[in-house]
């Protein structure tokens, strides 16, 4: 996990209010949260089942607290051409090696849950849909000792939707995206395992 933070919600400018508002409205949709206000009504009368969700339909902003920036380097440590850049004897640890990354696309999906809880016990479970692309172009990667350690970015167009059952929360259609110009990774993102052989 990278210390530097981009969310979904800031990079596709998503108001979570319109998200939230959708959630409720779909939420009865879910059998999961029809079995969850059943065994609401039968446990605890004196809780209704409207309060439980707005609660949950509250805590569905969190989902697009997703770091876009984890995405981005979980998916470029896998690239062959990254991955080089990890062998000490052919570059050394104490150079900066600036790495273009040639126009890509990074395709993520993700089940994000919010369990409804009863007395400490999950009485039910919220499961949504998200899933988004970024097409990436003008990339490069600042490595040094085998260890990513700053995005340079470029220009990036972006889809993605966050669905609940069938009820689509938010959508984009293929919209420019706007990264920052540099991401510092703090400690860094390293290309190797721990258990590399020196």
């Amino acid at each position: 996990m990278s210390d530097a933070t981009l969310t979904l919600r800031e990079l596709f400018d998503i108001d979570p209010k319109d998200v939230s508002a959708k959630v409720e409205s779909g939420l009865d949709l879910q059998k999961a949260a029809e079995a969850a206000r059943q065994e609401i009504v039968k446990e605890a009368r004196t809780i209704r089942w409207p309060w439980v969700r707005d609660a949950v339909a509250a805590k569905s902003e969190d989902l697009l607290n997703l770091n876009v920036i984890d995405v981005l380097v979980q998916s470029w440590q896998k690239y062959m051409e990254i991955k080089k850049y990890a062998d000490p004897k052919k570059y050394p640890p104490d150079e900066d090696i600036l790495a273009p990354l040639a126009t890509h696309t990074v395709k993520s999906q993700h089940h994000p849950y919010i369990e409804i809880l009863l007395k400490e016990r999950e009485v039910g479970r919220v499961v949504f849909d998200l899933d988004f692309s970024l097409v990436l172009e003008g990339f490069a990667l600042k490595i040094r000792d085998g260890t990513i350690t700053e995005v340079l970015t470029g220009s990036g167009k972006g889809e993605g939707e966050l669905s609940l059952v069938k009820l689509s929360l938010w959508k984009n259609d293929s919209k420019p995206v706007h990264f920052p110009g540099q991401i510092s990774l703090g400690k860094g993102i390293p290309l190797r395992s721990e258990s590399r052989d020196n």
